[in-house]
């Protein structure tokens, strides 16, 4: 996935996002080996830690926990760390955090199947992914969020390794983001819509 503004200074790891946020791994377990700004080390051979923890900020995390729950609001916590070297400030985080989005790329990511590959309207993928209930009177038939996410994927600014083309539809690029992301889901999982959620973990 895309990152931040930051994002030379952002790491992503490979863990459940779930039991990231009910059991948060301590400053030490999950402490950088080496500093993104100057290279120094996370600790140093003698036991001096270069690397030090700094505090947890909170990122909006919404929609569903898992494929089938009922979309929320949620924060995910992201463990900072300060280096003693240069001043730089690490944020580390699980997979899954897309940049100026404040829903999670597995909600993401299923709405876009549900939407192409699983031929559901708008009202039926905005009640599955989307916290809000619809508001106003104009077009109620259309979320146009799901647009907003097909384009990002076409063009390459929702997944980096995702890039779709101008002469496709939308929901094509839909399609053929959900298919890429899916297929990075564990080989077990086989419902369609629950491998696209799964597969956003492990997608760049």
């Amino acid at each position: 996935m895309k990152d931040d503004a930051e994002s030379q200074r952002i790491i992503e790891i490979e863990i459940d996002v779930k039991y990231w946020t009910q059991s948060l791994p301590t400053a030490a377990q999950v402490r950088p080996g080496r500093c993104l700004g100057c290279g120094a080390p996370g600790v140093e051979l003698g036991g001096t830690v270069v690397l030090h923890g700094h505090g947890v900020r909170g990122r909006s995390r919404w929609g569903p926990g898992e494929s089938g729950e009922t979309p929320e609001k949620g924060t995910l916590p992201q463990r900072r760390y300060e280096c003693q070297r240069c001043g730089a400030v690490l944020v580390v985080r699980p997979r899954g955090v897309v940049r100026h989005r404040r829903y999670s790329a597995a909600a993401i990511v299923l709405a876009l199947w549900l939407w192409s590959g699983g031929k559901q309207s708008d009202p039926e993928v905005r009640e599955q992914v989307c916290v809000r209930a619809p508001s106003g009177v104009s077009r109620p038939e259309r979320w146009t969020t799901l647009r907003r996410w097909a384009k990002a994927a076409r063009d390459g600014a929702l997944l980096s390794n995702v890039v779709g083309s101008r002469d496709w539809t939308l929901r094509a690029c839909a399609e053929r983001a959900a298919r890429v992301v899916a297929a990075l889901a564990d080989a077990t999982i086989v419902e369609p819509a629950m491998r696209a959620f799964a597969g956003a973990a492990h997608a760049r």
